[in-house]
């Protein structure tokens, strides 16, 4: 009896994992791309930029700028990883789980759309990995793996 508990128990706990690791992997390479465009703008020749545009600017504002930037950025993937992870055992992923995060994410792609920034290749891949992070929300039931009955 103790020992069926502990093999349901283990098999509850394997049961979500790979849908974790897809949505968590998901979700870092938004974050280290996110990591990678902040690092390229925060530098002088960004700030030489910004100046021409806000010309009475000063560097603090610059430096607010860019983080304010890069914490827009990384608020989703964060967000998302963060919740399933805590909830995913308990609630697992309710189509409402998955309609709310699905319209979500496709509120941040619209977003990154309209900024249209077609010269860097950060917001080509951000565009890819959210497109691919929605697919993944949508259909993460799919991704469960339920142990087999003996």
């Amino acid at each position: 009896m103790r020992d069926e508990r502990l093999l349901r128990r283990e098999a509850k706990e394997k049961r979500h994992n790979r849908q974790l690791t897809v949505l968590v992997s998901f979700c870092a390479a938004l974050i280290v791309v996110s990591t990678l465009e902040t690092v390229m703008f925060a530098n002088p020749e960004g700030y030489r930029v910004w100046l021409e545009i806000n010309p009475e600017a000063t560097t603090a504002e610059y430096s607010a700028f860019v983080l304010t930037r890069y914490l827009l950025d990384i608020f989703l993937p964060v967000a998302l990883a963060l919740y399933t992870y805590f909830t995913i055992s308990r609630l697992g992923t309710p189509l409402t789980y998955r309609l709310v995060w699905g319209a979500i994410i496709v509120v941040a792609i619209v977003y990154k759309f309209i900024t249209f920034q077609t010269a860097s290749v950060f917001w080509y891949l951000t565009l890819v990995l959210l497109a691919a992070l929605f697919f993944v929300v949508i259909n993460i039931h799919r991704f469960e793996s339920v142990p087999l009955e003996r």
